[in-house]
C-alpha cells in the first residue's frame, strides 16, 4: 500500500512539473524579450525603422517602403540625395537609385528597381557595377551584368584613398606627445 502511494504521489507531481514547466519557461521568455525591448526599443525586432525618403528605404533594403515611395509618384530613374558617413564621407550627394542600391547592397532592393524598369542606361548600370565591386559584392555586380545591362569590362575608378591610409603611408615627422586627455592642453617642450 505504500508503494502504491508513493507511485500516485510521484506521478502526480511528474504531471504537475509538465505542466507548469511550460507556464515557467513562457514567462521566462516573455521576461527576456521584455527587458530587451526596454534595453533597445529601436531594435528591428520591435519596430521597422521609419523611412524618410527613397535613399533610406534602399539604404535599409526597405523593398515595400522603397516600392510605395515609386508608386507614389517618384522617379527611380531620377537622381536621389544621400549622405552617408562611409560611401559619401558624411556629405549629401546626389546619385541614381540604382547605384546607391548596389553601393548599400541592398540586393532585393536593386532587384524591385530593375523589374520597375529603372532608367537604366550603360553609365548609370556600370557606375552601379563599380559600386558594387567597390564593396565586394558580387551577388549585386552579376545581377546589374545580367538585367541591367552594365558591361563586364566596365573600367572602373580607383577607390579614393582615404584620409588615414594617406596618412599612414606618409612619412610623418616627430610630433609632441599627445594629451593624457583630449580636455587638457598638450605638452610643449
Amino acid at each position: 500500500m505504500t508503494s502504491t502511494m508513493l507511485r500516485y504521489e510521484r506521478r502526480r507531481s511528474v504531471i504537475a512539473w509538465l505542466m507548469a514547466a511550460p507556464a515557467v519557461l513562457m514567462a521566462l521568455t516573455m521576461c527576456t524579450v521584455e527587458g530587451w525591448r526596454v534595453l533597445e526599443p529601436d531594435s528591428r525586432l520591435f519596430a521597422t525603422p521609419f523611412v524618410y525618403s527613397l535613399a533610406d528605404a534602399i539604404e535599409q533594403n526597405e523593398v515595400q517602403r522603397a516600392y510605395e515611395f515609386v508608386r507614389d509618384g517618384h522617379d527611380p530613374g531620377q537622381p536621389i540625395a544621400v549622405q552617408h558617413p562611409v560611401l559619401t564621407g558624411g556629405k549629401p550627394a546626389l546619385v541614381p537609385a540604382l547605384v546607391w542600391a548596389a553601393a548599400t547592397g541592398s540586393r532585393d532592393t536593386l532587384r524591385m528597381l530593375l523589374g520597375f524598369s529603372a532608367r537604366v542606361d550603360q553609365r548609370i548600370a556600370d557606375s552601379a557595377l563599380c559600386a558594387a565591386q567597390a564593396s565586394g559584392n558580387n551577388e549585386i555586380a552579376d545581377l546589374l551584368i545580367r538585367y541591367g545591362s552594365a558591361t563586364p569590362a566596365a573600367t572602373c575608378p580607383p577607390p579614393p584613398q582615404s584620409a588615414e591610409s594617406a596618412d599612414a603611408a606618409a612619412p610623418r615627422p616627430a610630433s609632441p606627445p599627445a594629451p593624457a586627455h583630449p580636455a587638457l592642453p598638450s605638452p610643449t617642450r
